[in-house]
């Protein structure tokens, strides 16, 4: 989570070079995750919240007390929604809503928290891959349990664009290294109408991973990547013959 945290420090930096309303609080590992997501999808701020509409920490553009204020209503519906006797309602997995001027996300998670997310004006939608990353960093850092929808687990990873062809990956970083990307060719990505595109690909430590461009012109690759150790490193972990 170190590299959440350097999100959050440079976040503070930037809302006072910017001019936008300073934070009323400590940046948490919390706080970092919510940030990335707000950056992945656009979303004008994400709060964190407990069964008391306490927020725990928050990210994103927006007032600090505004997004709280938000939160603590929006879990007061969100308990209505799950707590109600309609058959299928309580395992509801998200709720969205729009109005004429905000839209926004809620997401139940384990032992009464939950996740609320102001999105862009008129938007209805949000990027379940960057949806997905946050949640899981979210049950890590609080230590409760969480369970994908889809099989599939999706990273927010930084790609380095073939020149000439922004929309074509060249490179991947890993841990900080660049590591080359061999096009093994084009895949379906999501829904059709959405702009992404979606490559199989290789790098050149061998991997196989699917990379998706998403119309944010933000990447996800379909495996949480990792350098391989060195090879001194492995043959020394191999018993002798």
């Amino acid at each position: 989570m170190t590299a959440h945290r350097d999100e959050a420090a440079h976040s503070a930096r930037r809302s006072r070079a910017t001019g936008a309303a300073p934070r009323d609080q400590t940046a948490s590992e919390f706080a970092a995750v919510l940030l990335r997501l707000c950056e992945a999808t656009g979303a004008r701020g994400a709060a964190l919240v407990d069964q008391e509409g306490e927020t725990v920490d928050y990210g994103g553009g927006i007032d600090p007390f505004e997004i709280k204020v938000a939160a603590a209503e929006w879990r007061i519906v969100l308990h209505a929604v799950t707590a109600s006797p309609v058959p299928s309602w309580p395992e509801v997995a998200q709720v969205h809503v729009r109005s004429a001027r905000k839209a926004w996300v809620l997401v139940p998670l384990a032992e009464g928290y939950a996740l609320v997310v102001e999105l862009p004006r008129r938007a209805f939608s949000i990027s379940a891959r960057a949806l997905g990353e946050a949640l899981r960093d979210l049950a890590a850092e609080a230590g409760f349990s969480y369970r994908p929808r889809d099989r599939e687990v999706w990273e927010r990873v930084e790609v380095r664009a073939t020149p000439g062809d922004p929309r074509r990956p060249a490179a991947v970083c890993i841990d900080t290294s660049w590591l080359a990307v061999e096009v093994l060719g084009r895949c379906h990505a999501g829904p059709t109408g959405r702009r992404e595109i979606g490559y199989r690909a290789r790098l050149e430590n061998g991997a196989e991973v699917t990379l998706v461009r998403e119309r944010l012109g933000r990447w996800y690759a379909d495996a949480r990547l990792a350098l391989p150790p060195p090879t001194s490193l492995r043959a020394a972990a191999l018993p002798r013959l």
